[in-house]
């Protein structure tokens, strides 16, 4: 399996091998040999660190060090040897198992990337990426993290929390959605186990389960999260069963159970008798098709802390025993099915099969970037889908807005493609209803509705203004702002209008708080810019689209609509979180200098006066 193959050992390889013979704790017992199966160098080693105490990790250790071809990039990799290498699973590593039987390691590869406190405190937080030292700074890191495991220190207080390695065997992923609010709920119900709903959610690469519904066992709901429309309009529905532990299911040192034999044994731990619960549950499951099982458990933000959400960590369940044949000596069918699902689905030593999970709650997906909260709580109204509306929209939802309801009448062109965000397979079809069908696919939490009607809409069953706090005009039609104007509302909310100028190179943003749009203030406002543009475009031919009637359209490129747009954005979140006291102007220009691009300048900003 590994050779000295012709391939040849690079120069920057093979000084970084020959920095770390002299370094103390480390034995070379096979040279650096090429793996054609997962391409790769490997290297065999044994670590001996500094032990100052006999403790759970044996004083020397061997250890198959893979190296990426590309070194010094690529990735480095510390797997215990099956013979003479590490058995048990640590803090900080993957599940030490010995799955892969063809080759000489086990699965447990270190995690020494991480910035642990053991780590910084010694120095070795940053990793080099140069040749004469990454190499070394790996083996140095292992050799910290075998002290660490052995004085029983790779957990300290303080540090982001961490889940063991669940060795996932199937294809499969639930989606859930926990916060410090849902697990307020959780530990004030009495309810310790019951079943689950999950709908299915179209994914290209695997199959995508999200929880929709726990019941207890007499079907009273428990917990019903809150989804946006991607979720709820799948039709898919799966059950499965939820078992709510005391804690994490871990065994010492830090390893996931692996057989139903070794969960059962973590659940007595906690006083919970595993096997009973799923004796009561099972019955409802006895249909031949395999079925998920849940299992929740309380985690904290950082090690030491207190819990502040649910873990959900799920099971792929084999098909239970089912069907009306009895085996001889049982008088009672559902004993007999029990039975064998003991001896052949849930016996000691039958394996789990850990599925992946992911929690979807809002506070998790959007800790990358979210709107203020005003905002994302806010129903908004959007006029128009165009270039300048679909950007708004996107930026919007992918921010985390909750609720949007977009209005346009017009129908995407295959010229609207240069600047739009949607594509060539919405060409005909109306802006607004393509735009809500991509929006509610791009995330979980959003209701985005599309109306494909020309503003204002007066059925009230259509489009019922009173519902929203906040309007939002991209259109640049001044008809749109002066029926806006002549429609007033019972209470008083936001209004934006964004517009660009000619080629994108001028940002207009305009916002109010009132109980109709303020259209008088609007035109004075802006009419002075309006003049300027006419006569800076002057002696400018608009250009025209297609053979036929002449009909000018509106040149701007695609990343000059998007920067400005983006530009205005920032207002949108800052004028619904804190609205305006009186009827506001800004205006924004692209600067040049001698051909090079210097950004976008605040070049006016006017309120109204009466």
């Amino acid at each position: 399996m590994l050779n000295l193959c012709p391939k040849r050992l690079k120069p920057a390889l093979l000084n970084a091998r020959r920095s770390i013979e002299d370094l103390e704790g480390v034995e070379i017992l096979e040279d650096v040999q090429w793996d054609p199966t997962n391409k790769n160098w490997v290297l065999l080693c044994r670590l001996s660190p500094m032990l100052k105490s006999k403790g759970s990790i044996p004083f020397s250790t061997n250890w198959y060090v893979k190296i990426d071809d590309s070194y010094p990039w690529g990735g480095i990799k510390f797997f215990p040897a099956k013979i003479g290498g590490l058995l048990g699973t640590f803090p900080h590593q993957n599940y030490n198992g010995d799955v892969e039987e063809v080759f000489p390691w086990r699965d447990g590869d270190l995690c020494l990337n991480n910035s642990s406190k053991v780590f910084r405190t010694l120095g070795l937080d940053s990793e080099p990426f140069d040749s004469a030292n990454r190499l070394i700074w790996h083996f140095k890191r292992a050799l910290l993290w075998l002290q660490a495991a052995n004085n029983e220190e790779l957990i300290k207080s303080g540090e982001p929390f961490e889940l063991p390695h669940f060795p996932k065997a199937a294809h499969k992923t639930i989606a859930f959605s926990e916060s410090r609010e849902s697990y307020i709920n959780w530990r004030k119900s009495n309810k310790k186990y019951g079943l689950i709903e999950f709908k299915k959610v179209l994914a290209k690469e695997l199959e995508l389960y999200v929880t929709t519904k726990f019941t207890s066992m007499d079907s009273k709901v428990v917990y019903e999260p809150l989804w946006g429309e991607a979720i709820n309009q799948s039709s898919t529905y799966l059950s499965g069963m939820w078992i709510m532990l005391n804690e994490v299911p871990v065994l010492d040192p830090w390893q996931a159970p692996t057989s139903w034999g070794e969960l059962e044994f973590v659940c007595k731990e906690q006083g919970i008798d595993l096997i009973k619960i799923m004796r009561v549950m099972t019955p409802k499951f006895r249909n031949g098709k395999p079925h998920i099982v849940l299992l929740g458990f309380p985690i904290p933000e950082k090690f030491g802390e207190e819990s502040v959400q649910i873990f959900w960590q799920p099971i792929q369940l084999p098909a239970l025993s089912h069907g009306i044949k009895k085996i001889k000596g049982f008088r009672n069918l559902e004993t007999c099915h029990w039975y064998r699902d003991r001896q052949y689905v849930l016996g000691a030593n039958k394996p789990i099969y850990w599925l992946m999970s992911e929690n979807w709650n809002e506070n998790e997906l959007y800790n990358r970037g979210k709107l203020h909260s005003t905002v994302t709580s806010s129903a908004i109204l959007q006029i128009g889908a165009g270039a300048v509306g679909s950007t708004i929209a996107e930026l919007l939802v992918r921010t985390g807005q909750k609720k949007l309801t977009i209005v346009d009448d017009d129908r995407l062109q295959a010229g609207n493609l240069v600047r739009h965000t949607l594509n060539i397979g919405d060409i005909y079809i109306p802006k607004a209803e393509a735009l809500a069908k991509k929006l509610n696919q791009t995330s979980p939490h959003v209701i985005v509705k599309g109306i494909k009607t020309k503003f204002p809409q007066y059925d009230s069953k259509v489009l019922d203004l009173e519902e929203f706090n906040a309007i939002i005009d991209c259109t640049g039609e001044d008809e749109v702002l002066h029926h806006l104007a002549h429609i007033e509302g019972e209470k008083e909310r936001i209004f934006i209008s964004i517009s660009l100028g000619y080629g994108a190179k001028r940002l207009f943003v305009f916002f109010a708080n009132n109980k109709k749009f303020p259209h008088h203030a609007f035109m004075s406002l802006i009419q002075p810019w309006l003049l300027k543009e006419k006569v800076e475009t002057a002696d400018i031919e608009f250009p025209r689209e297609g053979i036929g009637c002449w009909h000018p359209i509106f040149p701007a490129r695609a990343e000059d609509v998007w920067l400005l747009t983006s530009t205005a954005f920032k207002y949108i979140e800052s004028t619904i979180a804190t609205p305006c006291e009186k009827p506001t102007l800004i205006v924004f220009e692209q600067k040049w200098n001698d051909g090079c691009f210097e950004g976008i300048s605040l070049v006016s900003k006017e309120e109204y006066s009466e």
